[in-house]
């Protein structure tokens, strides 16, 4: 792939204004709608509809390398897409979101009464569109990151507005579907309890789309490059040494976060194991708005730890949360302090995934710096094929942590006692390890606020010589 062929305008950015930062953020509430019901509740759902937890785990597992390879493909596409007098991510978010949203209604669909082969099949057909059409929309939604503003701490804005974003989903399913799940008695009630409330909230995703569209910008020149090639897209991602840190640092991190999926059963048979029915729905209920809110809480923090021990030092404050937590989880049995554990999981989870996105955009200006080319999508593509591969792993670590611990698949099936002692374990362990190894890696990422300054000054520089050569030719 050679260097841009065309010089690009020398126009000021705008400053952003509030609006383009909650329209942004926005994008994310409407992601959150299959990537919330799908990490905190298509694990349950699943094995309630009586699926097995290795079936269930391999479902994930498969679902989610497909979905990765998609994303380098999506990458390829995005940056070969032209764009208009209205930019061009900013479209294809919408092109694909509004679609997405009817495949996240189509997972909710499993017909109660069916044959397991059925129901088998059915998860795997509608979790795959909805993975085909989430990469292809995602892609595009975190380069437009990087084409809204090239000023740090408007990226970092940006980057926190959209984790606050997709944690107010959270919130809003913590308080509707939570509750009510372990209510449910049979597989008819539950089917029947979520595909209208899944219907509700996809319907306003797909108007959260295009607000979006309607309130975000795109004012960042892109040279113009050649056609871009599959083996280009591969290039740009493995020659990145910033990105390909990154990305490694969030597949860790994001291990951290498999417990999420099996909330519900961890509150049932660990942390209200034995417990009247009133003090299981409370129990249940706290775990989800743990692991639901805790970014409304966290991601105001973001930019504010970021201007004081930068985004690294932000990433590693996360994995020592997340460390302690793994910690308190493991070895202290009381139930409210388990639930402090919990939450400290999620706060180091939430402190590091501040970070992700504001930190792509600059690998892209890291890699233009090194290599005089731009490849926004390819970026994106890199981390977000990154985060699918560790995503798959984090999805079948859920449920096949219940099938190592001995759980049994089904609604109001009876456990062997040793199920809860070894989940305790598990859910501590696992994440304890992910956040020591994120923070291990974070340690290499070469990009700090000091040198990306060093990279912006440099790139100007050369974009005005070439500006003005291109004006005496």
């Amino acid at each position: 792939m050679s260097a841009a062929t065309a010089a690009p305008a020398t126009k000021t950015p705008k400053k952003l204004t509030w609006l383009n930062i909650v329209g942004y953020g926005s994008g994310d509430l409407a992601n959150n709608i299959g990537w919330r019901m799908m990490s905190m509740f298509l694990a349950t759902y699943y094995i309630y509809m009586g699926i097995d937890p290795v079936t269930t785990a391999n479902i994930f597992l498969f679902a989610r390398f497909f979905q990765a390879v998609v994303y380098l493909l999506a990458g390829n596409y995005a940056d070969r897409v032209k764009p208009n007098k209205n930019g061009k991510f900013r479209r294809l978010v919408v092109a694909f979101g509004v679609p997405m949203m009817v495949a996240i209604c189509l997972m909710y669909t499993i017909p109660a009464d069916a044959e397991m082969g059925v129901k088998v099949a059915w998860a795997i057909v509608t979790y795959l569109l909805y993975q085909l059409l989430g990469a292809l929309g995602g892609v595009p939604y975190g380069a437009l990151l990087g084409a809204m503003t090239q000023d740090q701490n408007e990226r970092q804005r940006l980057s926190s507005a959209r984790m606050v974003g997709g944690a107010l989903f959270g919130l809003i399913v913590t308080f509707t579907l939570a509750p009510a799940i372990n209510n449910v008695k049979d597989q008819a009630a539950l089917a029947k309890l979520m595909l209208p409330i899944v219907c509700i909230f996809c319907l306003v995703g797909a108007l959260i789309y295009v607000f979006l569209y309607k309130t975000t910008i795109e004012q960042i020149d892109v040279p113009t490059q050649p056609k871009v090639s599959f083996i280009d897209t591969l290039k740009a991602i493995f020659q990145n040494p910033a990105l390909l840190i990154l990305c490694f640092a969030t597949g860790f991190y994001l291990i951290a976060t498999c417990v999420g999926s099996i909330g519900p059963i961890i509150a049932k048979e660990v942390l209200a194991n034995g417990a009247d029915a009133g003090t299981l729905a409370l129990i249940t209920t706290l775990v989800t708005l743990i692991n639901a809110s805790i970014g409304v809480i966290a991601s105001p923090f973001g930019p504010v730890i970021a201007r004081h021990l930068g985004k690294k030092g932000g990433w590693y404050l996360g994995c020592v949360l997340g460390i302690l937590g793994g910690v308190m989880f493991i070895f202290v049995t009381n139930v409210w302090l388990s639930l402090v554990g919990l939450a400290l999981n999620a706060i180091g989870a939430q402190f590091c995934g501040n970070y992700v996105w504001g930190m792509e955009g600059d690998t892209v200006e890291y890699y233009e710096w090194k290599t005089g080319k731009r490849t926004d999508g390819a970026a994106m593509a890199g981390l977000s094929f990154f985060r699918q591969m560790f995503g798959a792993l984090t999805s079948w670590l859920g449920p096949a942590i219940l099938a190592f611990t001995g759980y049994k698949s089904g609604m109001n099936v009876a456990q062997d006692p040793t199920v809860a002692e070894n989940l305790r374990l598990a859910a501590g362990l696992v994440p304890l390890i992910g956040f020591v190894i994120s923070a291990v890696i974070m340690y290499f990422y070469p990009v700090t606020e000091k040198k990306f300054k060093e990279i912006k000054a440099e790139l100007e520089q050369r974009r005005a010589a070439e500006v003005a050569k291109t004006a005496e030719a």
